[in-house]
């Protein structure tokens, strides 16, 4: 089973429409220059100070605590620092080196860029040859477009309205552990503005529980995860799913070698330097961009307007979808990164079922537009 983890932000319905229609008018215009253990590798570093999270410990115990549950307090999508400023390179700052490569605008052992891509923009690694082409080349054409997308996000968090929650059972007060069972669960809507000091007992969703009435039973497990020096990594690289839900519809962005860590406090009650990198297909991002577009206008379903946006989308491709270089083929995925806080919680009861969205884009439907919900989705990705 193919663990995934599906993040729902709620957006604001005027932030994603005028996204869209900037993006139409700027692409018309010409100015853009854009489960179970996996048994994926991570390709051995190439040369120089690599970004990659600390490695298991070789001399890490058995878990001795009574674990911790942790909630998603501030998600950074890469146009601001980790205190809220604004900062052209702030997508270094989140992410991995996932090619084990250091890459520079001129080198040449990398996969083809796409037609009408300007090398220099998806070649160029970050510090320590972080590979995160979303940050770097998607979030400044949203940001130019709406600012602070990362604070609308944020905003709705504090409000209550979702979180992404990690439980790590067996998590004591030591600085190594070896093979912590964890497990995701997505956040339902809380009932109030989070206070995030401990006493927030949050209620889950059901729909990424293979028992939808057993706690225990989330989809999205991470079995050797464990603890070096005190920060938490996921454990081997594996295929997880992020989703921008709008206007009702999720977008589900499909990641593979992915792989999440956080520095835990010394007090047990939060953590910091959150990391969530992976890699995007291209072609399942346009797609499902595609169902979001058409959630506010029935034209973006088809149509020059949208494949003009999807070219270029293509053009921010970076990497292979398996997390790999092959200079021979066309970069056919994104890489990305993602940061984020957490704070300890208690894990609350199970709630209700949605209705799933509708795809406005399929046969015998019409894009509609109106607010935007939010949410947080985990599921299996599939496969085996």
């Amino acid at each position: 089973m193919k663990e995934s983890l599906v993040i729902a932000m709620k957006l604001r319905s005027s932030y994603v429409y005028a996204s869209f229609a900037g993006l139409s008018a700027a692409v018309l215009a010409g100015s853009l220059a854009v489960g179970c253990s996996t048994t994926e590798t991570t390709p051995a570093p190439v040369g120089g100070e690599h970004k990659l999270p600390p490695a298991e410990p070789e001399a890490g115990v058995a878990g001795d605590g009574a674990g911790f549950v942790y909630a998603v307090n501030k998600l950074f999508l890469g146009e601001t620092d980790r205190n809220g400023s604004p900062k052209s390179d702030a997508w270094e700052d989140y992410g991995y080196d996932l090619d084990g490569k250091i890459s520079t605008k001129t080198s040449t052992d990398l996969c083809k860029p796409r037609p009408g891509a300007i090398p220099a923009s998806v070649r160029q690694d970050g510090k320590g040859g972080v590979d995160n082409s979303f940050g770097k080349n998607l979030i400044p054409i949203i940001a130019s477009l709406a600012q602070n997308p990362s604070s609308t996000v944020n905003e709705n968090i504090l409000a209550g309205d979702f979180t992404v929650i990690t439980r790590i059972d067996t998590l004591g007060a030591g600085p190594d552990y070896r093979e912590l069972p964890a497990q995701l669960y997505v956040g339902s809507k809380l009932g109030m503005a989070a206070k995030f000091d401990g006493s927030d007992v949050w209620p889950v969703i059901p729909e990424l529980l293979s028992d939808p009435t057993d706690i225990d039973s989330s989809l999205v497990k991470f079995p050797k995860s464990y603890v070096s020096a005190h920060t938490w990594v996921s454990g081997t690289p594996t295929p997880l799913d992020l989703t921008i839900s709008v206007a009702g519809f999720a977008l589900t962005l499909k990641i593979s070698k992915a792989v999440i860590s956080m520095d835990l406090d010394a007090d047990r009650k939060g953590t910091s330097n959150g990391i969530i990198a992976g890699v995007i297909p291209v072609e399942e991002l346009i797609s499902e961009l595609k169902k979001v577009a058409g959630s506010f206008s029935a034209e973006l379903c088809t149509g020059n307007t949208f494949e003009s946006i999807a070219e270029q989308i293509r053009q921010a491709s970076d990497i292979m979808d398996d997390g790999t270089q092959n200079p021979t083929k066309e970069c056919n995925a994104i890489s990305i990164g993602l940061g984020f806080e957490s704070k300890a919680i208690q894990l609350g009861a199970i709630a209700a079922k949605a209705d799933p969205p509708a795809d406005p884009c399929a046969e015998g439907t019409g894009g509609a537009g109106g607010e935007a919900t939010g949410g947080v989705m985990m599921g299996t990705g599939g496969g085996g």
